[in-house]
């Protein structure tokens, strides 16, 4: 089940304005997907390595947080590339590792973000930019609601199997989906009437205009988006 991965704490990466985190995301990102080569990667990763102690994140809670993520990514693509790929063994393994590396750090990067951005953050940054509030609080709910959801959703699936349903490969798979997706969506639209109802009976107007945070760039802001700008270039040279 989705779990809210936001945790709570005092720190420099906490700390820094909202867009300043999720630029760094949007430049980090394609770097590791495809732009930066074989020799960029240990630097990618001490940045990773870096940004982690300093957002004081306990080890252990982030391990135990992006395991089921990372163990199944390393095995599976390590297993592919011995399958699919070619030259030697150890050829093969270097290839296995070096996309499993791209990978596993595009999903720590995403996580550690989660981590250290409170959703309220979404509508206050859009703001600070110009953008209606009604959209960074459309963000912010629907980030928040991923738990609820999943845990809706693993519910509707133990009562269909509760009444014999069965979601293997086969004959009739796509009316057993069915089974699924429709007491989901239903589950999806009652809870976002639910929501809107809740948002709106305690006054506040999607329209409406609310006080526009102050922008809090601060020295660590101009620091990592540097050392990001500066990753990004160095990646091209």
């Amino acid at each position: 089940m989705i779990k809210s991965v936001y945790i709570e704490t005092s720190s420099i990466i906490h700390n820094l304005n909202f867009w300043t985190k999720f630029i760094c995301l949007l430049l980090i990102l394609p770097l590791i997907s495809f732009i930066a080569e074989i020799d960029m990667l240990p630097y990618l990763i001490g940045f990773f390595i870096l940004i982690l102690l300093l957002s004081k994140i306990p080890l252990l809670k982030f391990w135990k947080t992006t395991r089921g993520y990372v163990i199944p990514i390393f095995f599976g693509l390590m297993m592919l590339s011995l399958v699919f790929s070619e030259g030697t063994i150890n050829e093969k393994l270097f290839e296995g590792l070096l996309l499993a590396s791209r990978f596993i750090l595009l999903i720590l990067f995403g996580i550690l973000f989660s981590m250290v951005t409170n959703p309220i953050e979404f509508p206050m940054g859009f703001l600070q930019v110009g953008i209606p509030h009604r959209f960074g609080v459309t963000l912010m709910v629907g980030y928040r609601m991923m738990p609820l959801l999943s845990k809706k959703i693993s519910t509707i699936i133990d009562a269909q199997k509760s009444r014999g349903a069965e979601f293997k490969l086969g004959k009739g798979i796509l009316n057993r989906i069915f089974s699924l997706i429709i007491p989901i969506i239903h589950s999806t639209l009652e809870t976002s009437v639910k929501l809107s109802d809740t948002l709106l009976s305690r006054g506040y107007d999607p329209y409406g205009k609310i006080t526009k945070p102050k922008s809090n760039f601060k020295f660590a802001d101009i620091l990592i988006g540097c050392i990001c700008i500066g990753i990004m270039v160095v990646s091209f040279i």
